[in-house]
């Protein structure tokens, strides 16, 4: 039998390009190498690759174009793996497939199915059965029972017989991580993206209880780390195979068992690898992260969620925060880099309780960026959580789209999702005691701000007065004043530190070029005939050497009066070889008006005539550009 897993497509908005995260999917390799131990073939679809490679493109034929390339592949069986932020893309893919080869068995399986699973089989046609929870153990006799027509007898599946949706009882869960085969790394095209790390998968189970988080439901709270023996094999392996090196360590909390973290530590010491991990702040302490850094421990990722106090113990976090300065300070020290996760929007959450988490983010802009990253997400509502059994009367749906929640592509998408809210909960949000607005402003705000980095977030917040969670609530006052309480653009936040503090102000005009910088990237060709400025390229006239003053800033330094002073020109282009890379060029006044004049589409006899304005001609214009085209700044589009 030719089984055909199909990998989530995870797009993260945030703001910034579309970027694919290329790493496989290593539940679908674990049952890939479950499949082949049973006989079967096995395949994986990964959309994600499919879009980058360009053979899909993220418009309105994304469904069907999904659909034909999985039965293109002529599989047996189709399983789709699903979470709540894209369950939309994957009901429709499912539905383009059944619509084409209404006989194919259509598979589903994941966190969001488990939960779900008879609410999905008793509104959606286009499933045939949900493996629930960690199907490594029904996948084989699921494969089997479906050749044969019996799934009676099998334990965690859902499915459908005679128009009735039967559940049947069992919750499985593998208590021997190593006794699974080895994922199949191979069925992904590892060696051909050459990534510089690696996810592995280092165990399951979180025995929290955390009111916003669906991990316990589908994995269970039984925590369980796979022998420190097996694992580094594993990374030995990867290693030998693909010359890796950096590995991130997937487990929602690896350091619960200090023992177990101290064994793993002792086995993978002396390998040379680089390593990062998910930790808890209580679940850590300053000879755990020591010994950590010394096996190769590079970066740790902490859910703190909240800086309030009282919201630690609404959400059932129940994190002392007094750990949080010297956990990071003490993860800093040692070399690791730390992230920092924060969550608002919970229904509870008033505005004070928002402004610790502000302030416990504001305090961390005095530490060294980028050794230390701070994320702010909005709350997603999730199912089997308790915050879902407690305020599922408060959803409400108003099409925004944040961090990973996917676009509506097909025209009734947003209608699907808001007909069955409790099966698309993860795209709705509960009502609270702060305005949705509000908490929409903050979250896209940070996200605007982040561009900027710590050290002028620091300049910035000190120049406002009071904390960071009180510059947040200004701006978020100005902006519904302004009326764009939910659009905290690069050029609007730019233009009210304009207003609050003059258009000379040295944080204004350093403001200004990171927003320039930050918005460079991939745009349309110009017409046919035409020369223009690159997307990736842009010139800011009379300003300071602010490349150089950020390097003083960064230094924990303040930038010399000197520096304010000498201004001059500088053309910006975003450097296609390397992640995000701006690269500065100080330009003369001609060029620079010959790059502003390249910002609209023009001939190269305009440009000539715009040339011939500082006595120069046709051959000044031809070295400006090929000199431009060396830089990447310049594009053109021949005649067809």
């Amino acid at each position: 039998m030719r089984v055909l897993f199909v990998d989530n497509l995870l797009i993260d908005q945030n703001g910034q390009k579309t970027k694919y995260d290329l790493q496989p999917h290593l539940g679908l390799l674990s049952l890939m190498a479950v499949t082949e131990s049973g006989g079967h073939e096995a395949l994986l679809y990964d959309p994600k690759l499919e879009l980058t490679r360009g053979t899909l493109a993220l418009d309105e034929s994304l469904y069907r174009d999904m659909a034909a390339a999985l039965l293109d592949r002529a599989p047996d069986v189709i399983g789709f793996t699903t979470l709540g932020c894209n369950f939309i893309c994957t009901l429709k893919v499912a539905r383009h497939v059944r619509a084409a080869r209404p006989d194919i068995p259509i598979i589903l399986g994941g966190p969001h199915a488990t939960i779900l699973a008879r609410e999905i089989m008793e509104r959606f046609p286009e499933f045939d059965a949900v493996a629930r929870h960690e199907a490594e153990l029904t996948l084989l006799p699921l494969l089997d029972g479906i050749v044969s027509g019996s799934l009676e007898e099998l334990a965690g599946v859902t499915y459908r017989r005679s128009g009735t949706v039967i559940e049947n009882p069992g919750t499985p869960t593998i208590a021997d991580l190593d006794a699974l085969p080895r994922p199949l790394y191979e069925r992904y095209p590892i060696a051909e993206l050459r990534p510089s790390s690696l996810r592995v998968e280092a165990g399951r189970g979180c025995p929290f209880h955390c009111t916003f988080c669906s991990t316990a439901s589908f994995f269970g709270r039984k925590y369980r780390l796979r022998s420190a023996p097996v694992l580094v094999a594993e990374l030995d392996h990867l290693h030998e195979t693909y010359g890796i090196s950096d590995f991130g360590l997937t487990h929602d909390l690896f350091t619960v068992s200090k023992v177990k973290v101290r064994e793993f530590c002792a086995e993978v010491k002396g390998h040379g690898y680089r390593w990062s991990c998910s930790a808890r702040m209580d679940c850590v302490d300053d000879e755990l992260l020591t010994e950590m850094a010394d096996a190769g421990c590079r970066a740790i990722y902490y859910g703190v969620e909240t800086g309030s106090p009282r919201m630690q113990k609404i959400a059932q976090k129940h994190q002392d925060l007094d750990l949080f300065d010297p956990v990071i300070d003490t993860t800093l020290r040692l070399g690791m880099k730390a992230i920092a996760s924060f969550i608002t929007g919970y229904p509870q959450e008033t505005e004070e309780d928002q402004k610790q988490t502000l302030d416990m983010i504001g305090r961390c802009f005095t530490r060294d960026e980028p050794k230390l990253m701070v994320q702010l997400h909005l709350l997603t509502p999730e199912p089997g959580t308790q915050l879902m059994t407690d305020f599922r009367d408060a959803l409400e749906y108003d099409g925004h789209i944040s961090d990973f929640n996917f676009p509506t592509i097909e025209d009734d998408d947003a209608a699907v999702m808001q007909e069955h809210r409790d099966v698309f909960m993860n795209h709705h949000y509960f009502r609270s005691v702060l305005s949705r607005e509000r908490h929409v402003f903050v979250t896209s705000a940070f996200q605007v701000l982040c561009a900027l980095g710590f050290p002028l977030l620091r300049r910035i917040v000190a120049r406002h007065g009071g904390t960071f969670g009180d510059l947040m609530t200004t701006m978020y006052d100005a902006a519904c004043a302004g009326g764009w309480e939910r659009q905290p653009t690069f050029a609007r936040i730019a233009a009210l530190f304009a207003a609050w503090w003059g258009d000379s102000n040295p944080i204004v005009t350093v403001t200004r070029y990171l927003f320039t910088a930050h918005t460079l990237g991939d745009g349309a060709p110009p017409p046919a005939g035409k020369y223009r400025l690159s997307p990736r390229a842009a010139v800011c006239t009379a300003i300071p050497n602010c490349p150089r003053i950020l390097d003083v800033m960064r230094s924990q330094r303040e930038p010399e009066e000197n520096l304010w002073a000498d201004t001059g020109n500088y053309l910006l282009v975003l450097d296609s070889a390397a992640e995000r890379q701006v690269r500065n060029f100080e330009v003369d006044d001609q060029l620079a008006d010959f790059c502003s004049f390249l910002t609209r589409p023009r001939s190269r006899r305009a440009l000539v005539e715009r040339a011939r304005r500082f006595g120069a001609g046709a051959a000044w214009a031809g070295a400006a550009l090929d000199h431009l085209a060396q830089l990447g700044a310049v594009d053109y589009a021949a005649p067809s």
